[in-house]
């Protein structure tokens, strides 16, 4: 009878155990980490292979492309490759995930678009691109969204067009959000060769910086102090701002391929706003963060403070998603993806931390 007791006591202190064990790796809102990232890949191998059928989606999963609200399976859902690089992040706490990534896609002149809807009327949607004068959310001279004065020939990416059907990278960004184990969110931003300094292979020459690795607790960043980095960022873009983000002292920025820290190794906006003489006033972000991996990522239309109202509060621009790494309490590299000018982002806002 001890024996039976005993085994029994053993069994439910087991399953005490492994409950404590799943309790801590899921978030406040009950999202495993495991069950995520499960999620984020069948929505990867469902655009690849072009169906909706095998994906656990909401009866009402709203889905947008750059800014503009879709039917599910549409867009780039019918055209899309392999991934020949990702990079993920997982918050448990808001059942978020974001995936920045290198796409194949064969080449087509009706998707591309042309420079003047991949940002040549300008990033705060002004009159003019970043170069001209006029544009930026109100910012005078010229510059690109990282930095660095540009002309009106980088909004054409690198490189001639592809021939018809040639199958190429793009850059692809997708944010994922699940209710109950269910896909209830899908925010795409997709950049091609129109688009702000596409270069799609310089971003696979990246492939050896090292945002996977889970991160012991002790070098792991609060959830605020990740989240101010990613909001704080673009806060610094505008004149007196009052914010500050703990950069490391070389730091390095890529935006749609293009390194824009490669002469100072410098990816504070303050350094952008002396050297063009200018300031940006940015839309409001959105943004979710990755502990166990020390990232952050914001949503944001770049410029699109200026023109963001109650009834449009992410503003006019050029859509667009920044992700940052955080090492020993400094952000150290940054990625992002820059797609087309749209009307809005067509998300509500929501509370960063």
């Amino acid at each position: 009878m001890k024996r039976i007791a005993l085994f029994f006591l053993t069994a439910c202190f087991t399953a005490f155990v492994f409950a404590a064990v799943s309790h801590a790796q899921t978030g406040k809102d009950g999202c495993a980490r495991e069950d995520l990232v499960k999620i984020t890949d069948r929505y990867f191998e469902s655009i690849q292979e072009h169906k909706t059928s095998d994906l656990p989606l909401a009866p009402t999963t709203k889905f947008t492309e750059n800014g503009v609200q879709k039917d599910v399976g549409k867009g780039f859902w019918e055209t899309a490759g392999r991934p020949l690089l990702k990079r993920t992040l997982i918050d448990t706490t808001k059942c978020v995930t974001a995936t920045m990534a290198v796409m194949e896609e064969p080449f087509s002149s009706k998707t591309v678009g042309s420079p003047s809807t991949g940002g040549g009327r300008g990033i705060g949607g002004g009159a003019g691109i970043p170069g001209g004068g006029a544009g930026s959310g109100g910012a005078r001279g010229g510059g690109v969204p990282g930095g660095g004065v540009i002309s009106a020939d980088m909004f054409r990416g690198s490189g001639p067009m592809p021939d018809e059907g040639t199958v190429r990278p793009i850059l692809f960004a997708a944010r994922l959000k699940v209710e109950k184990g269910k896909i209830a969110e899908i925010e795409t931003i997709i950049a091609r060769e129109n688009d702000f300094a596409f270069n799609a292979k310089k971003v696979l020459e990246t492939k050896n910086q090292d945002w996977e690795t889970i991160l012991p607790p002790e070098k792991r960043a609060s959830r605020k102090v990740l989240a101010d980095a990613a909001n704080n960022y673009f806060a610094l873009f505008a004149e007196n701002s009052t914010v500050s983000v703990p950069f490391a002292q070389v730091c390095d920025r890529w935006e749609n391929g293009l390194q824009t820290t490669a002469a100072d190794h410098d990816c504070s906006p303050v350094t952008f706003r002396k050297r063009i003489g200018a300031s940006i006033n940015h839309g409001p972000r959105r943004v979710w963060v990755d502990t166990e991996k020390g990232i952050s990522i914001a949503f944001v239309v770049f410029g699109g403070g200026a023109s963001a109202n109650k009834e449009n509060p992410t503003g006019s621009g050029l859509v667009d998603c920044h992700m940052f790494r955080m090492r020993d309490g400094k952000v150290d590299l940054i990625q992002s993806i820059v797609g087309p000018r749209a009307v809005s982002m067509n998300w509500p806002l929501e509370a960063i931390e």
